[in-house]
């Protein structure tokens, strides 16, 4: 999670050059920014279950602009704010996650 995500230091990481990375996930019927986008959802739901840590501490964390933008994403992703998930499922933590 260290420095902002990109194609090239992805790339990089799988010793690919950013063309054949393109290639590959097209291959398989999906895009590095979806890949990308899947990730942060999933990191997202652990920061939020498994910390304590603000909103805006995991907004920047996972290289969002802001915690508005975070938010919006995230709601795009579970249809309820980061907030409302957080609580939800620790109100709940014996029933099946959001």
């Amino acid at each position: 999670m260290s420095g902002h995500p990109s194609t090239e230091r992805i790339a990089s990481a799988l010793g690919l050059s950013r063309r054949t990375l393109y290639r590959r996930m097209a291959a398989e019927g999906t895009s590095v920014h979806a890949l990308m986008n899947e990730i942060r959802h999933e990191l997202a739901r652990q920061l939020l279950l498994e910390s304590r840590m603000p909103l805006n501490e995991i907004a920047a964390t996972l290289h969002y602009s802001e915690p508005g933008a975070f938010s919006r994403a995230f709601r795009g992703w579970t249809g309820m704010t980061p907030s409302a998930y957080r609580a939800a499922v620790r109100g709940n933590p014996r029933e099946n996650r959001p």
